[in-house]
């Protein structure tokens, strides 16, 4: 037999599957620190009493997209939008929408800008497309990416704030790449930490898809709910390949209780975001701006420690954060956790700090 020579490299683009101890703190995955309520999950547990659980879902999931369009027209009332079902796609995860993405577009070629999100082109090398790598620039910003646009390109993905360096990107560059007429994929799976969206601009931008997720800001990675916001071209087209019942029962009826209650989530939203920014004020140079629910660190900016080091030293100290390779080998992500986690993270990383030159050495290996 003969499999997919792309496969070989998948290690490469696959998470991290770190076992975690009792007593470790994992601020690894951009995980939301906080579980749903016991009021919420018992609204939920009384929809799932009502649920046929025998019978198949909806064949195309009609009820919870336009519920779902209801809520993103409410949710982003200031920029006066209006969606309906047509508009949007629901599946297992953004993941699931990335792979959907990659089959309906012509072209030889994708752009990507890392460092970013690894499974753009993962799901693009599978699916028989080339990939073209245009850098974010010093400041880990998109820059004239327009000009990389040729009669080869099928489709640009942005992502926005960016995974793993945590920055928003310029809305006039993603404008100037849409002004291409090339299929531009902004993944926002991170703004609702940053309060912004490119939605407002789907009514001027037919090329314009926008992948957002439940298991960031509404705290459902273990339920994988993602959302793709497209017009009805696009959408039309995905739903012709798109796997049937794809989106079960459960999952349906969990986003409907997060989008009818979604004020309460709009809190622990606003929490992360300030634990954010004071984290980032007490890390001084080494954190990175961020706008998502994490920062990445910057160990080049500390002369004679190294990032692997760090990441030893917290591993060590039942906290796991996530380490890179390559042009980020000198980086650790640390996810935004609950006040009492970011405080024992802080406490290490100071202590470690003021300290390195006489331990540092010991967590090289």
């Amino acid at each position: 037999m003969k499999f997919n020579p792309i496969l070989e490299s998948f290690e490469e683009y696959k998470p991290s599957n770190t076992n975690i101890n009792e007593g470790f703190i994992d601020l690894s995955k951009n995980e939301n620190p906080f579980d749903l309520s016991l009021d919420l999950k018992k609204i939920f547990f009384q929809k799932i009493t009502e649920t046929n659980i025998n019978r198949y879902p909806e064949l195309t999931a009609d009820n919870i997209r336009q519920k779902i369009a209801t809520f993103l027209n409410s949710y982003f009332s200031r920029y006066n939008i209006d969606l309906d079902m047509n508009n949007i796609v629901v599946g297992n995860g953004s993941d699931e929408m990335i792979s959907y993405l990659v089959k309906i577009f012509s072209g030889n070629e994708v752009i990507v800008c890392p460092p970013t999100f690894e499974m753009y082109e993962f799901y693009s090398l599978l699916n028989g497309f080339s990939v073209k790598k245009i850098p974010l620039n010093t400041n880990y910003e998109i820059k004239d990416i327009d000009k990389a646009v040729d009669d080869q390109t099928g489709m640009i993905f942005i992502c926005s704030p960016n995974n793993p360096t945590g920055n928003l990107q310029p809305q006039k560059e993603i404008v100037k790449a849409l002004n291409t007429g090339t299929p531009v994929i902004v993944d926002e799976a991170y703004a609702d930490f940053s309060k912004t969206s490119m939605i407002q601009y789907l009514k001027d931008y037919p090329n314009l898809i926008i992948l957002k997720t439940f298991s960031k800001a509404f705290g459902l990675a273990g339920i994988r709910a993602g959302i793709l916001i497209a017009n009805e071209e696009i959408v039309k087209q995905i739903m012709k390949i798109k796997s049937p019942y794809s989106f079960n029962v459960l999952t349906e009826k969990m986003v409907e209780t997060i989008i009818e209650n979604y004020n309460l989530i709009l809190e622990k939203i606003d929490y992360i975001i300030e634990e954010r920014n004071k984290l980032s004020k007490e890390l001084g140079r080494v954190a990175l701006k961020s706008d998502a629910n994490f920062i990445l660190l910057d160990f080049d900016k500390i002369e004679g420690i190294t990032a692997k080091a760090v990441y030893n030293y917290f591993l060590e100290n039942k906290i796991l954060l996530r380490k890179y390779s390559g042009t980020l080998e000198n980086k650790i992500r640390v996810t935004i956790g609950t006040k009492e986690e970011n405080q024992k993270f802080l406490t290490l990383f100071k202590e470690l700090i003021s300290n390195y030159d006489k331990q540092i050495k010991s967590y090289e290996h």
